[in-house]
């Protein structure tokens, strides 16, 4: 398997939503489409996508911000996702670290990521590549859901 990582594009639209439905959040073609749309046109995210032969098998989405707590920016890795049968042939670990080099070359001093306490394939994943477990996540919905 020979793995190629480069910026996604709005026709990845259709294989991210696969992706991400296959994370446990239905989305349909059309809904990512909108919101890879809005994604691409803000400087702050980076979409990657990992491609086997023109196939998208996998993509990973960050931003980055200013930190509260020092000077300097963060790198957040907001979602990974690899199709079920490309897991563990290091494409992950390709993501993750073309998202880190990006994200470095952007000023970002240290990368975050938040992964539900189910995932504990994840969680493993993350502490191979050098992550540290630091605490935890709260989530509250607020206002209505968009239309």
């Amino acid at each position: 398997m020979s793995i190629a990582v480069r910026y996604a594009t709005l026709p990845d639209s259709e294989r991210l939503a696969r992706l991400v439905t296959m994370l446990g959040y239905a989305v349909s073609p059309t809904q990512m489409h909108t919101r890879l749309e809005e994604i691409l046109a803000d400087d702050d995210y980076v979409t990657l996508v990992a491609c086997d032969h023109n196939e998208v098998v996998g993509f990973i989405g960050t931003r980055v911000g200013p930190l509260y707590e020092s000077d300097g920016l963060y790198g957040q890795i907001m979602a990974l996702a690899i199709a079920n049968d490309r897991q563990r042939r290091g494409t992950g670990r390709a993501l993750i670290e073309a998202a880190e080099s990006e994200l470095a070359s952007r000023g970002a001093r240290v990368v975050l990521v938040t992964s539900g306490h189910q995932r504990a394939d994840a969680h493993a994943f993350y502490e191979r590549n050098g992550y540290t477990f630091t605490g935890r996540r709260y989530t509250k919905a607020i206002g209505s859901p968009p239309d």
